[in-house]
This record gives C-alpha cells, structure tokens and sequence, in this order.
C-alpha cells in the first residue's frame, strides 16, 4: 500500500502522535491512523474515506483519485492535510481555513456589470508585491490551506502568476486560478502546466457565445475562453466551468444548456453559484434565488452529476443548511489585491490588512468574532438577518470594503432568521 502522510494537526511535527497511512485498493480509498492517537482518531478517519468513497472520481492525478477540481487527489500529503485540518480543529476548538482565495490584480480586460471584485478596486492603492503575496501563501499553508486560488481581475495579467503557482509547496497544497481565458494560449498553458498549475475554472455567463461577449463587453471572449479550456485539458490540467444560476437562465433553459455545453467539451466539473448581490448589485436582494428556484438549481446539478462524467457543484445545496452553510469564515477567506482580508470575495465585510498583520492574526480575529465564530446555516450575502445588520444600513454605492470596526455590533445575527431564505 502506497503511504500518503497527513500534516501534522498542530503547529510543529506532530507525526508521531497522529499520522495517516492511505492508498488506493480497487478504485477506493483505504488506510488507517497511526501514531499514539492513532486508535482513538482511527474511527473519525474511517469515515472520512467512506466519505471519500461514496463520491464520483471525475479524474486520475498520478494515479490519485480527483473527487473535485478544489481539492488536491486523495491519497496524497496534501489531500489529508483537509483531514487533518478537521483534527486541528477538534483540538483549537476554532475553524482553520481550507482555501485561500487570493486577488493578485484587479486589472481584467472584461468589464461585467456583475463583477464581485470590481468594486474593491482602488487605482490610488498599490497592489501587494509579489514577496508580500507569498507571505500570506505561507501564512495560509501554516493555518492548514490545501488550496490556494489566484484570482483577479484576471490573474494571467499579473506576469508573476507563474512564480507564484510554482511557489505553493504542492505537498501541502494545489494552486487554482480563476480566469476568464483570453490569455489562454499554448504557450501560456504550457507555462501554467509546468509551473505546476493543478486547475483552472473559466467563468462563463451564459450557452450563448454572443450574449457571454456582451455580458463581458469582449467580443470573442466566449470562443477563446473554450479554446483555452481545451488546450488546458491537452496539457493535464483539471477544467471547470464557474457560472450563476439566476431567474432567467432557469427559467429559459440556459442553464441547463450550459451543463450539456460542458459535457460535450469535455470539462471536468461545473461550479453553479447562487447569483448574489455583491459588487454593484451589493444592494440589490431582487437577485437572490427563491426557494423553488434552489430547488431546481439543485435538482439540475444532481442529474448531470449522477447521468454525466462531469463533477456538478451547486452552491445551493452546499451553502443551505443540509451541506455545509457559508464558507466565509469557516472554511475560507478571500484577500483583495491590496491585501484586505473578508470573509469570501462576495462579502465586503473587512477584518484586516496583511500590511498590518499576518494572515493569521487576521484569520484568528475573524472567526473570533461573534457573527463569524461558528458554522453560519446559509450564505450570509443571501441571509436576511446578515443583510439587515450588514449590508441594509450601507449607502448607495459605498466605499469597499468595509472595516468591521465601522457596523454597529448592538446584537448579534440571529441565527434562526439566518435560515428565512430556505
């Protein structure tokens, strides 16, 4: 059997107290704790591979199984480091985050009206150096990341994007982009790949090539983004697709269109998200999906991902009280390229600067804080409650993001109302 380590669950070399031995029999993950606790948490990873194994393998990574373009292949050092992350966070008492979601520019060639991270950009303020971004990389990888996201703007702009995916210990974690791939051409591709790029998602706004070229005010953007996706593929990096599910591309099949487009190109997965009100769109709830319209965005992932070969991850599902509720804070942070650290890249709600402080410090301040220290039931940017304390009071088109010092903290959000939306 093949041995695939699990970082230590603590700060410093834990591996004779707790380690996993893991490989693959038949397809199946299969393994056992060791160490001194090794008996005791042997049970807790157990079920962990049960877990594991219940889900389709959408691809093969040196042999490891790939159950999602997020995570790194299981077994491997850093696919148990998420395992040991759950141990880490027996033993604190706290969350420890699973990705870090990091701007590097907020420069882009697209201009979409619902673009989450335009707003944060700022020409007066210098975006972070290529040093100061590889200090929060380390920063995360301490807090027990196994991925690290490069996000924009668009990331292929910054010429550093390739120092900064080789950089990332692939031991301890993968390196994903997020990209609307113009710039994904041979060569470019070629450069990821041998940096070692892990996975890309291409943003897509919709089945049709000339309603996505007018969605991002780039003629010829939806053919490109397709080319390079499949030049990513030919290379040996995972591809997805990143879309929304709104009123209208439920309602008139262009979604669902969408997921036959992705199948037939040959991508690995589809990541649905809920369309949310955030960037310009921050103060508008009209957006938020109704109930029945959830249901349906997770009925449609379901069969795509039971009759397809492709992965489908509706947002719906896995930020609703029956899946894991809101990421932010729990399981993620994002940081802008100017080094402001929130909760996810769609909530403006700000805790820190890396300029200021280390990651950690910042991590350690957010998830200490009383709306932000346990598992929130749904995505707050959706909540009624979060949006009534957070985002109701906030001017029209104001200034982001905004510093948690600056929202009256009067009473906590309550959690039953959290779950309204559902």
């Amino acid at each position: 059997m093949s041995k695939a380590e699990a970082l230590s669950v603590a700060k410093g070399n834990l591996y004779d107290l707790f380690h996993v031995e893991a490989g693959i029999e038949n397809g199946k993950i299969t393994g056992r704790a060791g160490g001194t606790l090794g008996d005791i948490l042997n049970p807790f990873v157990q079920q962990f591979f049960e877990r594991l194994n219940s889900l389709k393998v959408i691809a093969r990574v040196n042999g490891a199984n790939v159950y999602n373009i997020y995570n790194p292949p299981h077994p491997t050092p850093a696919g148990m480091r998420f395992l040991a992350r759950k141990v880490r966070m027996m033993v604190y008492k706290m969350a420890f985050p699973v990705t870090a979601n990091l701007a590097i520019t907020h420069k882009c060639q697209c201009q979409c009206v619902h673009c989450s991270a335009d707003p944060f950009k700022d020409p007066t303020r210098r975006e972070l150096s290529v040093e100061e971004i590889k200090k929060v990389v380390d920063g995360s990888l301490e807090l027990g990341a196994s991925l690290i996201i490069y996000v924009g703007g668009e990331p292929m702009l910054r010429e550093e994007l390739y120092e900064l995916i080789r950089y990332v210990d692939k031991s301890k974690a993968v390196p994903m982009i997020f990209t609307n791939g113009l710039l994904l051409t041979r060569e470019n591709v070629k450069r990821l790949k041998e940096a070692g790029l892990y996975s890309l998602n291409i943003s897509i706004d919709h089945n049709e090539a000339l309603m996505h070229d007018e969605f991002r005010k780039v003629v010829g953007c939806y053919e490109k983004a397709f080319e390079g996706a499949r030049l990513a593929r030919e290379a040996g990096i995972l591809t997805g697709i990143s879309t929304y599910a709104t009123h209208e591309n439920l309602k008139e099949g262009h979604l669902e269109r969408l997921l036959q487009i992705a199948v037939k190109e040959g991508f690995h997965e589809v990541t649905i998200f809920d369309c949310i009100p955030s960037g310009k769109y921050l103060k508008d709830a009209s957006k938020i999906l109704a109930p029945q319209e959830r249901k349906q965005v997770i009925a449609l992932a379901r069969k795509y991902y039971e009759t397809t070969p492709i992965g489908v991850n509706a947002m719906a599902l896995i930020n609703s009280p029956l899946g894991v509720g809101c990421y932010g804070a729990n399981s993620q942070f994002y940081m802008t390229a100017y080094g402001d650290i929130n909760p996810c890249d769609f909530n403006p709600v700000n805790f820190g600067n890396v300029r200021e402080m280390p990651i950690q410090a910042i991590w350690k301040k957010m998830v200490s804080h009383p709306d932000f220290n346990k598992r929130f039931p749904s995505c707050r940017m959706q909540s009624k409650a979060y949006r009534k304390k957070y985002i109701d009071p906030l001017p029209a088109n104001p200034k982001l993001p905004i510093p948690i010092e600056s929202i009256p903290q009067d009473a906590p959000v309550n959690f039953e109302e959290a779950l309204s939306v559902y």
